[in-house]
């Protein structure tokens, strides 16, 4: 028997580094064995200009004295509102105006959620991991009445909509890698 084995599709492994942005060591290493870049910023000025513009020319160094294969594979806004579109058009200008107009900027935007945060970190688990247990929290009549119980453990219903952009954000990472792989 024959077995002709073709690649149906690339295959990517994808490393999430999240460097804190006053540690520019740890960024250059990071920067230094990657291919491509994706940058997180806010959508205020500060963050634009100052944590954007301080990873931009981190990302420069490294590209010109150890990584010229380095990639900005995009930008993506997060910790916003998601009905918050005038302040995304102008995080968009501002993010243009610092990296430039070709700068790519990914559709998804990752809303905020302090109560998703608070119980990632409080239950150790991941926002789909929490998106799964909201199927579990019990009722709110009971929760008010006390008959769901002292130990009953309760995540935030907002975990499906952060989870919801979280999962776009990386068919959206996934699909543009693809098209500047085969670009």
């Amino acid at each position: 028997m024959a077995v002709c084995l073709a690649p149906i599709a690339r295959h990517y492994d994808l490393v999430v580094i999240d460097s804190a942005p006053e540690n520019p060591p740890l960024q250059q290493t990071a920067l230094s064995a990657a291919r491509w870049m994706i940058a997180p910023t806010r959508s205020d000025r500060a963050s634009v200009n100052d944590g954007l513009g301080s990873i931009s020319r981190q990302f420069q160094l490294v590209r010109k004295a150890v990584n010229p294969h380095l990639r900005l594979l995009g930008v993506v806004l997060f910790g916003s509102g998601s009905a918050s579109k005038q302040i995304h058009r102008r995080a968009r200008t501002w993010v243009a105006e610092e990296l430039g107009d070709d700068a790519y900027l990914f559709d998804t935007i990752v809303r905020y959620s302090e109560a998703v945060g608070q119980d990632a970190r409080h239950h150790g688990r991941l926002v789909h991991e929490l998106e799964e247990a909201v199927a579990s929290n019990p009722k709110f009549c009971d929760l008010r009445s006390g008959r769901a119980g002292t130990n009953t453990t309760v995540v935030s219903a907002t975990s499906v909509s952060v989870a919801e952009d979280l999962a776009n954000l990386a068919r959206e990472i996934l699909t543009r890698a693809a098209e500047e792989d085969a670009a």
